[in-house]
C-alpha cells in the first residue's frame, strides 16, 4: 500500500465535509502557555467556517475558572458558561461572551489572544490539516490494519521535523496564506521540533483517530483524538442575550471610567472577579 496515496485519498474524502464529532484528550507540560496539564474535550466542530459546540475539562478550577467550560463559538464570537459561581460575578448571567474580531480591533488581547488566533486557524483546516501534516513526513509509513471503536482502519504513523512545519511545500501546503502564518509563528513560538504522529483511516477513507506527540521547547504535548459523524455545516445556536455578559463592552466600561478619573475599587474587583481573578 502506497501511503501517500491512501493519505491523499483520505484528505480529499474528508475535505468534502463541514463538521464532525470529536473526543480529544491533551496533556501538556505546566510550562506550555495556555494549556499546561492535562484536558478533555468533546463535541462539534465545524470548519470553512469555523463552528464549536463543546465542552472543555481541565480537571480541576483554576483562577477561578470552572473544571468543566461548555463553549460555544459562532462567526467571531465564542461563549463560555462560567457556571453558576461565575454567574455571580456577572449580574447573574452565566455566559460570557467574547468578540475576538473587536478585540483584535482594540489591540489589547495580549499574547493569550494571538495564541488562541493561532489555534483556531488550525481548527479552521478542519481533520484534513492532521492527515496532510503527516503526508509532509519523510518517514511515513502503513503499519497495519487495527480495530479502533469496532471499526476497521488503515494505522498511519510518520515524525514530521521541525523545518518542514515551517515550509509551504512540506505540513503547511495547501493552506492559504493567513492560516500558514498563524501556524508557522505558532510553531516558532513553542519552539517546535518535531511532531510524530499516527493515524487510523477508515475503509470509507475517513479518519478515525489522530494521535500526537510534539516535542516543544517547554515539553513534550501529547493528543489523542477519536472522530466521527463527519456531516455538513455546523449550526452554532448562540445562548439568549439576556444570558451573555459582553467582555469587551465590560472593558469598554472599564476605559471610559480612567477617563472620567478612574475606576473604583469596586469596579476593579468586579472586573477581575468576572475574569476568573484572585
Amino acid at each position: 500500500m502506497d501511503p501517500q496515496e491512501a493519505l491523499k485519498a483520505a484528505s480529499d474524502k474528508v475535505s468534502t465535509f463541514k463538521s464532525v464529532t470529536v473526543d480529544m484528550t491533551t496533556k501538556a507540560p505546566a510550562a506550555t502557555a495556555g494549556v499546561g496539564g492535562a484536558t478533555a474535550t468533546k463535541g462539534k466542530l465545524g470548519w470553512d467556517p469555523l463552528a464549536m459546540d463543546m465542552v472543555v475539562k481541565t480537571g480541576q478550577a483554576e483562577a477561578g475558572m470552572p473544571s468543566e467550560i461548555p463553549m460555544k463559538w459562532d462567526g467571531d464570537v465564542m461563549y463560555m458558561d462560567m457556571g453558576t459561581d461565575g454567574a455571580a460575578q456577572m449580574d447573574g448571567k452565566r455566559w460570557m461572551k467574547i468578540d475576538l474580531a473587536a478585540a483584535a480591533k482594540a489591540g489589547g488581547a495580549g499574547d493569550a489572544m494571538e495564541q488562541f488566533d493561532q489555534l483556531m486557524g488550525s481548527f479552521n483546516q478542519g481533520p484534513a490539516m492532521q492527515i496532510d501534516m503527516l503526508r509532509a513526513a519523510k518517514d511515513v509509513k502503513y503499519v497495519g490494519t487495527e480495530k479502533v471503536g469496532g471499526v476497521e482502519a488503515k494505522h498511519f504513523r510518520g515524525t514530521v521535523a521541525g523545518d518542514a512545519l515551517l515550509n509551504t511545500e512540506g505540513a503547511l501546503k495547501g493552506m492559504d496564506a493567513e492560516t500558514q502564518k498563524q501556524l508557522r509563528d505558532s510553531f516558532k513560538k513553542s519552539g517546535l521540533k518535531s511532531q510524530d504522529t499516527d493515524l487510523w483511516i477508515g475503509a470509507d477513507d475517513l479518519l478515525v483517530r489522530a494521535d500526537g506527540k510534539a516535542v516543544t521547547k517547554d515539553g513534550t504535548v501529547t493528543t489523542k483524538t477519536l472522530y466521527s459523524d463527519f456531516t455538513g455545516t455546523l449550526k452554532v445556536t448562540a445562548p439568549p442575550a439576556g444570558q451573555t455578559m459582553d467582555l469587551m463592552k465590560m472593558l469598554q466600561g472599564i476605559g471610559d471610567l480612567t477617563k472620567d478619573g478612574g475606576p473604583s475599587d469596586a469596579d476593579m474587583k468586579e472586573l477581575e472577579d468576572a475574569l476568573g481573578g484572585e
